[in-house]
Order: C-alpha cells, then sequence, then structure tokens
C-alpha cells in the first residue's frame, strides 16, 4: 500500500506573539510612623529613628509601650525626681545625726552662780505702825530712837517744789523748774494784765489752790504773746489732770493741762 505524500497544511493568518504585561515599578517601602522611604533591609528609619526590622520575638504591643508617646515616660520621669528627693533627704538626715554626735560629744560648760549672803537681825526693832488723830500713818523705830518719819495716808511721796513767789492778792509766780499746770485763761499781753489778774481773783475766791500768772514768752513750751492764769503747780502730768475737773466745776470750763518748761 502505497502512503500519500505529506501535504503542508494550509497557511493561515499570521499569529502574533503574546507579550508579557509590563509590571509597575515596585515602590519603596515606608515607615510605618513617619511615612519615609527606606531600604528594604535597613533597620531604622533616618527621618523619625523608628526601627523597621522587629527583634526576634519582638510584638507590635512592647514596640507601642517604649514609645516616646506612651505615658510611662512621665512615670519613669516622676519615679526618677522621688528617688533623687530621698536620696537627698538620706543625705540631709545624717548630716544632722552626726552634728547631734558632735554637739553631744562636747564639754558642757559650768555657768557661775551668785550666792546671796543671808544678813543677821538688826537691833533696831520692829517699825511700829499708830494710826494718829491727824490722819496720818507713823512708820518708825522703837521709841528709843525719838526720830519719825510722816508719809501721806495716800501712799504717795512727798515731793519736793521749788519756792514761789507770792504777790499782790495772793497770786504767785511760776517757780524756776519745769512741771506742769492747769491753764484757767490765756490773755493777750496787748490787752495789758488787767483780764489776766481778774480772772486769777476769780479762782481765788472759788477756791482754787496756787492761784498765779506767767508770761508764756519765758518759756520754750508755750506760745509767746500771752498772760497765763494757772492754778496748781505739779511734778507730772498725771497729778494735772487729776486737778483738771476741779478747776472747770469752777468757774473756768475751758481750762486745759499744758507743760510749762524752758
Amino acid at each position: 500500500m502505497t502512503t500519500p505524500p505529506h501535504e503542508p497544511p494550509p497557511e493561515g493568518p499570521p499569529v502574533e506573539p503574546v507579550q508579557e504585561p509590563i509590571q509597575a515599578a515596585e515602590q519603596p517601602p515606608q515607615c510605618p510612623r513617619c511615612g519615609a522611604p527606606h531600604d528594604p533591609l535597613q533597620e531604622y528609619c533616618l527621618e523619625c529613628g523608628q526601627r523597621l526590622v522587629p527583634l526576634p520575638g519582638a510584638t507590635y504591643t512592647r514596640d507601642t509601650v517604649w514609645t516616646r508617646e506612651s505615658p510611662i515616660w512621665l512615670w519613669l520621669a516622676l519615679a526618677a525626681l522621688l528617688a533623687v528627693a530621698l536620696a537627698a533627704g538620706a543625705i540631709v538626715a545624717l548630716a544632722a545625726t552626726d552634728d547631734e554626735n558632735e554637739a553631744g560629744t562636747s564639754v558642757p560648760t559650768t555657768e557661775p552662780t551668785t550666792t546671796i549672803p543671808v544678813l543677821p537681825p538688826t537691833t533696831t526693832g520692829v517699825p511700829t505702825l499708830d494710826t494718829v488723830t491727824s490722819g496720818t500713818i507713823t512708820i518708825g523705830p522703837p521709841t528709843t530712837t525719838g526720830t519719825t518719819t510722816t508719809f501721806p495716808t495716800t501712799g504717795t511721796q512727798p515731793t519736793t517744789t521749788s519756792p514761789t513767789t507770792t504777790g499782790t492778792g495772793g497770786i504767785i509766780s511760776w517757780p524756776a523748774r519745769d512741771g506742769y499746770t492747769v491753764v484757767l485763761r490765756s490773755t493777750p499781753t496787748s490787752q495789758g494784765r488787767g483780764p489776766a489778774e481778774a480772772a486769777a481773783q476769780q479762782a481765788r475766791n472759788n477756791g482754787l489752790p496756787q492761784v498765779g500768772i506767767l508770761e508764756s514768752s519765758d518759756y520754750s513750751s508755750m506760745n509767746p504773746g500771752y498772760y497765763v492764769t494757772f492754778t496748781g503747780v505739779y511734778d507730772t502730768e498725771n497729778e494735772a489732770e487729776n486737778a483738771l475737773p476741779r478747776a472747770r466745776t469752777s468757774g473756768f470750763p475751758t481750762a486745759y493741762v499744758r507743760e510749762v518748761a524752758d
């Protein structure tokens, strides 16, 4: 049997080669924190310092806990400040303890004592207290001495006053010393001495003691240019204040206390 010769297949339309799709260029990986591109094998981001390759066995949770935004940094800072404060307190306490120990070992000083001698009783006897009809209290030694000292019953010591000069009508002048008085009236020297003498005579008729007239220009504590009618010569301002109510109820309601001094 004869085999027919092989005939070529009929020619068809030309077949175009299949082109593979062009792949887009791969974008470099980006940092998960700041978005900056980095090399695939790069361990840390060059922009923010984020670790790009996780450590073996590391978890995402642990990496998040130790970020700078985590509140744990605040607690760590507070713990560090507390530790510093405790260390400083311990140092101060130790220094104070050393100072107390040094102070406790110092040699105590002995303060000098003062001895008050006890005097023996005197032989002059005990002063006697007698009340006499004059209304005074007599204090003195026994009657063998014959000398006593008399004090007023009010308990105040007698005052020593300078002698005063008594003018006409019992009007006195101010003694040569400083003191206090009750001013009854001030008369300008331009009006003469007459009104001042009339006020002084009225004060004497009303029973006021030590009524006198002085010239204010002779004393630095008073305003110059007046004849001053006064009553009383006192050592203290308190004594003059005690005598003021009597002067005001004796016809001189505007009386006042004034110091008389050179």
